[in-house]
């Protein structure tokens, strides 16, 4: 369902651009780190998807962006060539702008709270189990790591000078629920960087919003798509 939905995507979103009705569209422009996905009104490539532009579309019961691109691409099925003229919104209209930030700012609220929910959880199943020992990668700098087999991510004492990619055992020390910190030491490096580099792609967050969640995946109807896109 998941490859159906962006098959759908990309097919209309390229469409439409190429007859002039503007969509409002996810883009990314190389899967590198730091490199976030954006929203904007052009057809852009989307490197998490790997496809040359992607558009929320397919979705319109459940997110307004979806609905707004199917106005767009109703218009486009009737009027073809010259819908750049009917469609609801035009070339460079303001209120499709308006649209595009007011749901980036919503959508961004409700990524943090859901991150520090699962955050919270997480914290909550290491210390009901008594996990206090983790294998982690290194996947930022600063010390950042990643847990192998837990959605987490931390500052480990000890990895700030380690390369990207280096596996670590870490120890796991006090937890704060209220800032939903935990404290972790580097016991013993497991190996060299190894050619993971950016498994962290689309929405990834800056070093203070990773401390209060793990990075999401590229895009929402991506389920299905290779590790490399996801955290959309």
């Amino acid at each position: 369902m998941a490859e159906c939905a962006i098959v759908a995507n990309s097919t209309w979103g390229q469409w439409l651009g190429s007859i002039g009705v503007p969509m409002i569209y996810r883009s990314q422009a190389a899967l590198l780190p730091g490199v976030k996905v954006r929203m904007g009104a052009k057809p852009l490539p989307h490197a998490g998807m790997g496809v040359a532009a992607y558009a929320w579309a397919s979705s319109p019961l459940r997110r307004y962006v979806d609905l707004v691109n199917q106005w767009q691409l109703i218009a486009a099925v009737r009027h073809g060539a010259m819908a750049g003229l009917q469609a609801p919104f035009k070339p460079k209209d303001a209120q499709l702008f308006a649209i595009i930030g007011s749901f980036d700012a919503a959508y961004s609220a409700y990524n943090s709270y859901q991150n520090q929910m699962e955050r919270f959880w997480t914290l909550r199943h290491i210390q009901q189990a008594g996990i206090g020992e983790l294998e982690a990668t290194v996947f930022k700098d600063e010390g950042w790591v990643r847990a192998d087999n837990l959605p987490l991510v931390c500052q480990a004492f000890g990895a700030e000078k380690l390369p990207r990619g280096s596996r670590v055992a870490i120890k796991l020390g006090e937890i704060d629920l209220l800032s939903l910190h935990i404290s972790a030491v580097v016991q013993a490096q497991l190996g060299a960087a190894g050619d993971a580099a950016a498994e962290e792609s689309e929405d990834d967050e800056d070093v203070g919003s990773l401390e209060v969640g793990v990075l999401q995946d590229a895009d929402s109807n991506a389920a299905a798509v290779p590790a490399a896109a996801e955290n959309a």
